[in-house]
């Protein structure tokens, strides 16, 4: 049955089994344990929180069951997880640091319920201080965990850099999930049919509060379609199947970092990253041209991947170079000139469109109306956001660490902020709600008439059961104000947006005669782009 939830209570099962079989193999695709859910809970929130715009390209190409092992790039830390779960439905398993599953009461509780891997990098060794071969050997029994997890059919994600980083480009990625694949896929004479699908992540304000983000996925690929192997691979010598077994994790290695940096943004070139960057912010909001004022994640990818790839072939050669450094001086002009004149790119381009006045009067309204929820919102959310911004601070400006670091220290200050402050809220209601609420309520309900429902009922619970309903009240507010957290940040931001929109609009009306010159040195920059992009 398709119906939603009905369709799952009276629907028949497959004779046989409680899940789906693919190729023989007993799927555990859709089942984890019962504490798994909350947590998926939890970490959802925290991205939904942290940005305010989640997409997705590609979520087709991971398969709908089977062994299927995600690879992707990492580049902000937990949130990276956490907006992967946003997006993909089914239970997910993930190689984590085990500095991360050794923290005190919560590491184990995910390595244990939350479906992480702990690994022990070398990197972290000092920190851990474990020998090399204690390391080594709980690697082995992670990689045997891993393996078990593809076996099964688990969805099973792992991010080959071996670590997170804000770089503009793909980094090394390590062998080591080539080396799983490979004993999963020995299990079964290489007939386990492993997909292994590539992914990318794009930010469109790395470590910034409130940004965007867009994953990525690319289509999935078998080790068959690496290396040519015999038809009884089992069957091979010792020094045959080493050397095929070499090939592969060559060739895996090769191919998914070919993949990934064709799905992210990767600029080797560091000198193009300002270029690119400008350029981007230039032509995301022209009128007509690419976007509209409403934000798009999905065609602000499009359109800096596009940017990258062309800028990147041009500097390439010696005319094409040339002509990006002239585009630099001239966008280097354009943002001198209005910051002399006071005014913002956002003015010069101001879109007056019914669809953009539409949206600025709607989330302008919306944003009023809204007014008795966001800001409650913004309140009862205070303490984990200055905790996050406290952590952050520490980490970036105090011990010089990278903003990566700063991030991840971020997302753990708020998390655990958060377990105090929202059940002290709840504990706050429900004082409140015995304290100064329940009596007048229950000397009112009193006087309701006995025998009616629900007057009757609610007179009785009143009166008889005051803490079970003041208990339940507290409960769903502790969730009512979790929610409320992410709901403020999304309809603040768009309220802001609409102040926004509508500030530049009057700007854009009393000062039209002077923004012409701005118009003109605008409309010349996008003509040089869009000749770069055209050449190259």
């Amino acid at each position: 049955m398709r119906i939603p939830v009905l369709g799952k209570l009276f629907g028949r099962k497959k004779e046989g089994y409680s899940y789906r079989v693919y190729r023989s193999i007993h799927s555990q695709r859709r089942k984890a344990g019962l504490f798994y859910f909350p947590f998926r809970w939890l970490f959802r929130t925290a991205a939904s929180i942290q940005h305010s715009e989640i997409d997705v390209i590609g979520l087709e190409n991971i398969p709908p069951d089977g062994s299927v092992l995600l690879v992707g790039n990492h580049p902000n830390s937990f949130l990276d997880y956490f907006n992967l779960l946003t997006v993909v439905r089914h239970p997910i398993a993930t190689a984590a640091k085990d500095t991360l599953t050794n923290v005190p009461v919560v590491g184990p509780l995910m390595r244990d319920h939350a479906l992480f891997i702990p690994i022990a990098r070398k990197q972290d060794q000092a920190q851990t201080k474990v020998s090399e071969e204690d390391r080594k050997q709980a690697n082995d029994q992670s990689i045997q965990l891993l393996v078990d997890h593809l076996v099964d059919g688990r969805l099973f994600n792992i991010y080959a850099e071996g670590r997170s980083t804000d770089s503009r480009k793909l980094n090394k990625i390590k062998l080591g999930f080539m080396f799983a694949v490979i004993q999963a896929e020995k299990q079964f004479n290489f007939r386990l049919n492993l997909k292994i699908v590539p992914y990318g992540y794009y930010y469109d304000r790395i470590n910034k509060f409130q940004s965007s983000v867009c994953l990525i996925f690319g289509k999935p690929f078998r080790i068959r379609d690496l290396v040519e192997l015999p038809a009884d691979y089992m069957s091979q010598s010792d020094s045959r199947r080493n050397d095929l077994e070499k090939r592969i994790m060559v060739e895996g290695k090769r191919r998914l970092e070919a993949e990934i940096n064709d799905l992210i943004i990767s600029i080797n070139d560091l000198s193009l990253i300002d270029i690119i960057d400008e350029a981007t912010a230039l032509l995301i909001l022209t009128p007509v041209k690419y976007m509209n004022s409403f934000g798009n994640i999905k065609e602000k990818y499009r359109l800096s991947k596009n940017l990258s790839d062309g800028f990147q072939r041009a500097a390439k050669s010696d005319e094409g170079r040339s002509r990006l450094e002239t585009l630099k001086d001239t966008i280097r002009a354009y943002r001198k000139k209005l910051q002399a004149s006071g005014l913002q790119d956002a003015v010069v381009r101001r879109e007056k469109s019914k669809s953009a006045l539409g949206f600025g009067l709607l989330s302008l309204v919306q944003g009023i109306l809204l007014l008795p929820l966001t800001i409650p919102g913004y309140l009862t959310s205070f303490l984990p956001r200055r905790m996050a911004g406290l952590a952050r601070k520490y980490i970036i400006d105090i011990k010089k660490m990278p903003r990566v670091d700063g991030d991840e220290k971020a997302v753990l200050a708020a998390f655990f902020t958060s377990l105090i402050n929202y059940p002290v809220l709840a504990g706050l209601t429900y004082w409140a709600l015995t304290r100064f609420a329940w009596p007048p309520l229950a000397g009112w309900a009193s006087q309701w008439p006995e025998q009616t429902f629900p007057a009757g009922t609610i007179s009785y619970l009143l009166s008889q059961h005051p803490s079970l309903v003041a208990g339940i009240i507290a409960g769903i507010a502790f969730f009512f104000l979790i929610w409320l957290w992410g709901f403020s940040v999304r309809r603040g931001r768009r309220f802001r947006t609409g102040l926004r929109w509508f500030g530049d609009m009057l700007m854009s009306v009393f000062r039209e005669k002077k923004l012409e010159p701005f118009r003109e040195m605008r409309y010349q920059i996008i003509d040089e782009i869009d000749g770069i992009l055209e050449d190259y």
